[in-house]
């Protein structure tokens, strides 16, 4: 395994460590490089060109598919594509993402201002409309 990718995975399993060392925090870690059978499988050339490359293509399978579907996402050949072309593949399903998050949160901040208004009108705290509410 390159020294690069060996450093590359060394200073991932710190990070994870130093902040799981933080009160609530959890981060998961790379297996250690030592794990030749995990590697070899994961990066065949043990470069961290490779495993880079294959993060990428990873990351755009996976924005892609949370932004659409997995079927659309299964659809692109993304071994085909620069990195350049997948960096704009994951830069724009990341915006299609974000504008969902968004929108769901005006939903929900419209549907918490008419539940507000409804305990008003019938003259109730927002808890006694809620619990009334999953009794029905």
């Amino acid at each position: 395994m390159e020294k690069a990718l060996v450093d590359y995975i060394m200073a991932q399993r710190a990070e994870a460590e130093e902040f799981s060392k933080q009160p609530g925090c959890w981060m998961g870690s790379m297996p250690h490089p030592d794990d030749t059978q995990y590697w070899a499988q994961r990066v065949p050339s043990g470069t961290l060109k490779e495993f880079q490359r294959i993060e990428l293509e990873e990351d755009a399978y996976y924005t892609i598919a949370e932004a659409y579907s997995k079927s659309y996402a299964r659809a692109h050949d993304f071994s085909q594509m620069t990195d350049a072309e997948l960096q704009a593949e994951i830069d724009s399903a990341s915006q299609v993402i974000t504008r969902e998050i968004e929108r769901e949160k005006e939903e929900k901040a419209e549907e918490e201002a008419i539940l507000n208004k409804i305990a008003s009108d019938i003259g109730v705290d927002r808890s006694t409309l809620d619990r009334w509410m999953e009794a029905a």
